[in-house]
Order: structure tokens, then C-alpha cells, then sequence
């Protein structure tokens, strides 16, 4: 998208991480090559301080995933009569959880990776729905693409692909799996495929994960 938009419009492209309780947090650089941090939203400002901790609460290194902390004047005080919701999303020393899974590399640009409460665990593995995605947005005959997990009492979740189709298109799981293999590791492949006519979204464009994953379950039902 960024090629395409660059190739048709005049002037320069950045990309900007943000959220309603945040502001916007970081940015890419004019002066940054739009090849090298394609799929990244750049650096912290300033003002704002940005960490990546591990299910412990400490700092991860760089290139190890973890949830995104961000702390500075933009940031909410609060949600208004929530005290549960405060203590779920400010640590003791007023850190903001933001509940994105990101990476910092070493020169400190900040790359998302996917939601936390969209983790898919397969025994015991961490899957981010989101490099599913990516891939399958590769794929020629895909128009519209998500993965989410589904109970599996001896797993814990399995990953279910859900697709739309190109117009005249038509995909199945065995030429899905083909394309996908030598793109993820075996643990991340799709174990379902269900084909939908389109994927629930709220009114900005999101896709809704939980209604989606309500679909599925119900197609999965026996009769």
C-alpha cells in the first residue's frame, strides 16, 4: 500500500501508532527509507515514553515480543468510574498497558505484532493471528482474511483461517495449506478454513474478532 500510494500521489508517507487513551505515541521519519521501516510505526516522540515488558512485567530486549507500555502527557487519568479498569491498565508507577503485542529493535523503532487478547496458545505456543494474516493476504484468490483460535480440549486453541474470496474465486483448504507451508512454521498453520461471503467489522473498518470467532463456533456445531 505504501508503494502504491507513493507511485500515485506526490509528497511523503508516515506511519503513526496510537489509541483514544494515548494519543499518537510514535512515527516514522520523513527522512526514513520507506523500504527499510515498511511494517513499522517508528519511534517514540519525545514526550512519550514507550516500553515492551514480558508476562513478568520486565523489559524485554530488543526483537523479543511483549505488551506495550506507554507513559507521558497524552495519556488518559483514567476511565471515569471504572476502578476495575484502571487497576487492569496502569501499573503501580502509572504505566499505561495498552494491550498491544509490539517489538522494539535496537535502534528503538517499534514494530506491532498483533492485539493480546487475540493470542492463539496451541499447546502451549504463542501464535499472533497477524502473521497468519499477512500471509494470507498474499495469496492471489484472497480478498479478506483473519485467523482465530478454536477450543481444542487436548490443545487448548487451534487456528481456524476465515476468507473471502475473490469475486469468481474459490479456495480450499488443501491449496490454502500448500501456499501457506513453506511461508510459516508448521505449529501456525491453519488447522480450519471457513469461507464467508465477509468478515463482521466495526464501524471504522476493524475487524470484530469475537463475533467472528462466534460464527465459526457455530458453523462448527454438528446439527
Amino acid at each position: 500500500m505504501i508503494r502504491e500510494v507513493r507511485a500515485r500521489l506526490p509528497g511523503h508517507l508516515i506511519e503513526l501508532y496510537g489509541m483514544l487513551e494515548c494519543g499518537f505515541q510514535s512515527h516514522t521519519r520523513i527522512e526514513d527509507d520507506p523500504e527499510e521501516v515498511c511494517g513499522l510505526v517508528g519511534r517514540p516522540l519525545r514526550q512519550m515514553g514507550i516500553r515492551v515488558v514480558g508476562d513478568d512485567g520486565r523489559d524485554c530486549p530488543p526483537g523479543i515480543a511483549g505488551e506495550i507500555l506507554t507513559y507521558g502527557p497524552s495519556v488518559t487519568i483514567g476511565y471515569y468510574n471504572n476502578s476495575d479498569a484502571n487497576a487492569r491498565s496502569f501499573s503501580a508507577d502509572g504505566w499505561f498497558a495498552t494491550g498491544d503485542i509490539g517489538i522494539l529493535d535496537t535502534r528503538g523503532y517499534l514494530k506491532i505484532i498483533d492485539r493480546k487478547k487475540e493470542l492463539i496458545i496451541r499447546g502451549g505456543a504463542n501464535i499472533y493471528p497477524r502473521e497468519i494474516e499477512e500471509v494470507l493476504y498474499q495469496h492471489p484468490k484472497v480478498l479478506e482474511a483473519a485467523a482465530v483460535g478454536v477450543p481444542d480440549p487436548r490443545l487448548g486453541e487451534r487456528v481456524c483461517a476465515c476468507i473471502v474470496s475473490r469475486p469468481g474465486e474459490s479456495l480450499s483448504f488443501e491449496e490454502l495449506i500448500a501456499f501457506l507451508k513453506d511461508k510459516i512454521a508448521t505449529y501456525k498453520l491453519p488447522e480450519f478454513l471457513r469461507l464467508l461471503d465477509a468478515l463482521p467489522r466495526t464501524p471504522t473498518g476493524k475487524v470484530q474478532k469475537g463475533p467472528l470467532r462466534d460464527i465459526v463456533l457455530d458453523r462448527m456445531r454438528p446439527e
